[in-house]
């Protein structure tokens, strides 16, 4: 079996693709050097070329782009699975947050993603659009957790951090894992991804110091106190507690 994947580049995209790997399916990365993403004929064409099982969008890209692909997965009748975000709601939105919340997001970011979201649906109703919470990986170096309280460490001598801000998260493995649920076992839909049900980033950022066994130095916050824990019951994820040793402050 194979899957086409787009983001290889990125940050969930490579953890997917070896969770793919691990059940026998090949991952097949869409390299934006050869072939074009706006291109309707060209895209077609590499698709029809691979005649992939599965259809996994997680790169980031213009809403053009993943309404084309959407449409032209729909049209050969190819699964196809979208990655949106948390960030499609403004911090307006108190958790939890519900699969039937309205996204309220104007940030350009959160914006873009509720664009990418309204698009698909519209081309392709078997579409799954499956929203993440901030990525947990093991090392800085990418786009995840480690990355911003590494970065606030180095800025900042210290890392102050609220405990009054509920974040949705997962760890990127266990993303992966519910991704592939998902994909091979569940229908068409909006799926909502989140492995914290009660821990505030305090509680997260004390968490990965320990497991890490870093030098960072963690400060409690009042502010800001924000609640941003995603829940769908339609799907599981691996809770983060039974990652990090935890315990409420």
């Amino acid at each position: 079996m194979k899957a086409i994947i787009t983001g290889m580049n990125g940050t969930v995209a490579p953890i997917v693709a070896e969770t793919l790997k691990r059940h026998e399916i090949e991952a097949i990365a869409w390299n934006r050097e050869q072939v074009s993403t706006t291109d309707e004929v060209e895209m077609r064409q590499f698709i029809e070329q691979i005649h992939p099982d599965y259809f996994l969008h997680i790169g980031m890209g213009a809403v053009e782009w993943a309404e084309t692909l959407a449409r032209l997965c729909g049209e050969m009748s190819i699964p196809f699975l979208f990655t949106s975000t948390v960030s499609i709601f403004s911090d307006d939105v108190t958790g939890p947050i519900s699969p039937d919340t309205v996204p309220d997001a104007e940030d350009d970011y959160g914006k873009y993603k509720r664009d990418c979201e309204q698009a698909i649906a519209r081309v392709n109703p078997g579409a799954q659009i499956v929203r993440l919470g901030w990525q947990i990986g093991h090392e800085a170096g990418s786009n995840n957790m480690m990355d911003f309280f590494t970065n606030e460490m180095k800025q900042h001598g210290v890392i102050q951090v609220s405990e009054h801000w509920y974040p949705s998260c997962s760890f990127l493995e266990d993303t992966a894992d519910a991704l592939f649920e998902i994909l091979t076992k569940r229908g068409p839909g909006i799926y909502q991804l989140n492995g914290n049900t009660s821990y505030s980033l305090y509680n997260i950022a004390v968490g990965l110091k320990e497991l890490h066994d870093t030098d960072w130095q963690i400060e409690s916050t009042d502010e800001p106190k924000r609640d941003n824990r995603m829940i769908d019951s339609s799907v599981t994820i691996r809770p983060i507690s039974e990652r990090l040793n935890l315990q409420t402050k």
